[in-house]
């Protein structure tokens, strides 16, 4: 009788270890990928990282996609986060406004990492916690690096969790990839088609990380990377700027549609940084070219811009929003400063307050006439356009 019980629960017992076996496999596999095992005790938590020293406080929420549970614990996700907070304040108008800014981190874990997915790119079963898209097959079955947005109104609901709802319209979203490749691109909705001075709503900007995951590649010029390429997004995603460079393959299908569609984001205060004109006296920034005191600008009205090699003109030869070159962190100018400086105001003091053009000179002036005398120093060929990111994806909200 007892040999008899023995032989009936030895099965039993085979299974019930093949069944922990089964589901543990890719945990004691030391060949496997490691995913996430604990996606609820840090997901979601909120920190402030820097608060508001004027006015009230105007809101950037700074999150991660493809960051592990480990990596919280092990402190990756605040480094990203710390990263991109140095980044966003590194350079004029920015750093001479980090004062009016709030600044939070909100945890998110991915159940994958990005490392996972070049390991298997057709892995049907690869999973982030924003779903952003950082490779794409090509004709020859390889895969190319690409970034897009994923769940834009999950980045939405997981800011909230820091500054909730009423405040979404005044945040801007920051989303750090945790992936190589230097990619960024923006997104934001047209919600009006209402006159304005300053662009309104939620604007996103997702970067990635850019720190490589193979330890001999020399990383020392891609942090003034990732700074040039955040800063080039968040000045899409905050101030509502125009691409500065030329991208033959974005040129408009119908040039005279294509004006109308700028010119009614120009109306809703974005992209004004760009002229459809090339009189420099008919530009959003003719009063600073007409002013002596910025003619170490070089203001005028350079031919390319908006991806357009003809008929869209930029202020200067080169900005931020313009190139990118390693090892060198570029200027805003003027056109767009502006914006951001307005942008800034305008939430930090809402409706009661008023632009003033000597107040913005005051602010502005000595600060940017040092930054670019010290880019001129640093790189005496500021000259050549060169192609920076991704266009921002706008998404037209106004009912037809």
């Amino acid at each position: 009788m007892k040999k008899w019980y023995k032989f009936l629960f030895l099965p039993v017992l085979i299974l019930a270890l093949a069944g922990c076996s089964k589901e543990d496999d890719d945990v004691i596999n030391p060949d496997a990928p490691y995913h996430s095992l604990d996606m609820k005790t840090d997901d979601g938590k909120v920190t402030q990282l820097q608060k508001h020293k004027v006015g009230k406080g105007v809101p950037i929420v700074i999150m991660g996609d493809g960051f592990l549970d480990k990596d919280i614990k092990e402190g990756k996700y605040r480094h990203a986060t710390n990263k991109a907070l140095e980044a966003l304040f590194a350079i004029h108008p920015m750093k001479s406004l980090r004062d009016y800014f709030d600044v939070y981190e909100v945890t998110a874990v991915s159940y994958n990492d990005f490392k996972t997915f070049w390991t298997n790119p057709k892995d049907s079963t690869f999973n982030t916690a924003f779903g952003v898209q950082v490779g794409k097959e090509n004709s020859a079955g390889g895969f190319d690096s690409i970034l897009m947005p994923g769940a834009v109104g999950k980045a939405e609901e997981y800011a909230k969790k820091a500054i909730g709802g009423e405040r979404i319209d005044d945040a801007t979203i920051v989303v750090i990839v945790n992936d190589f490749p230097t990619n960024g691109v923006s997104f934001w909705g047209l919600s009006s088609n209402e006159y304005k001075e300053v662009p309104t709503g939620c604007g996103k900007a997702y970067v990635n990380l850019m720190e490589s995951w193979v330890e001999f590649i020399e990383m020392s010029d891609f942090s003034k990377v990732f700074t040039n390429i955040l800063l080039h997004e968040f000045g899409h995603a905050f101030a509502g700027l125009a691409d500065e460079y030329v991208s033959g393959e974005l040129n408009w299908e119908k040039p005279e549609s294509g004006k109308e569609s700028l010119t009614m984001f120009q109306n809703s205060g974005y992209y004004r940084n760009v002229s459809l004109n090339s009189d420099v006296t008919k530009s959003y920034w003719a009063d600073f070219a007409a002013d002596s005191r910025y003619d170490f600008e070089k203001l005028g009205c350079y031919e390319g811009g908006s991806h357009q090699e003809k008929g869209v003109y930029r202020p200067t030869e080169n900005s931020i929003m313009n190139r990118n070159t390693e090892g060198i962190v570029f200027c805003f100018n003027v056109a767009s400063r502006v914006m951001i400086y307005k942008r800034c105001m305008k939430i930090a003091y809402g409706d009661s307050w008023t632009f003033n053009y000597e107040d913005f000179v005051k602010f502005d002036l000595e600060k940017a006439k040092a930054e670019h005398e010290e880019l001129r120093k640093q790189f005496p060929e500021y000259s050549k356009p060169m192609s920076l990111g991704a266009p921002p994806v706008i998404v037209n909200k106004i009912a037809k």
